[in-house]
């Protein structure tokens, strides 16, 4: 099965006045495939089984981070 990846970008706002900060966007991403044929040949999960990976996932950053998930 195809495993989770993560994409970190680190973007540098900066409004010309005394704001100056980076910020870092953290995102992981659970590919899935809905045709069966192609999902037998592939390993990757159905959509049902990468959202409860993704749900899964997203219950750790919250306990590991204390933020909310949003819905």
């Amino acid at each position: 099965m195809s495993e989770p990846y993560t994409h970190v970008r680190l973007i540098c706002s900066d409004d010309g006045g005394l704001n100056h900060r980076y910020e870092i966007r953290v995102s992981t991403f659970v590919q899935f495939d809905e045709n069966p044929g192609r999902r037998s040949i592939s390993g990757l999960p159905s959509k049902k089984q990468a959202e409860e990976i993704a749900k899964k996932i997203a219950r750790s950053e919250r306990d590991r981070t204390g933020a909310p998930v949003w819905k």
